[in-house]
């Protein structure tokens, strides 16, 4: 039996270390408001049947985006186009 050195406990990359979205995040000082591309999206609830989320599902993952994105993707064509 060979004996073998003890990994090293700490994985972390040493170059997050200097990263400030990292630290901040770490600090929490990180807010979702920081964000511009954030500040305008209001977080909703909607129901929808089990087959449609999933074509839905299926649908944005061939686009290879989020369910939350493909949906307002999808509305925004609607609303461009005279729906609604």
């Amino acid at each position: 039996m060979s004996i073998a050195k003890k990994p090293k406990s700490n994985t972390f990359d040493t170059s997050l270390r200097h990263n400030k979205k990292a630290e901040d995040f770490i600090a929490g000082t990180d807010s979702v408001m920081d964000n511009p591309r954030r500040q305008n999206k209001q977080p909703i609830l909607i129901r929808f049947d089990q087959d449609l989320l999933r074509k839905v599902d299926e649908a944005a993952m061939r686009r290879g985006v989020s369910r939350s994105a493909w949906l307002q993707y999808v509305v925004s064509r609607a609303m461009d186009h005279g729906e609604g």
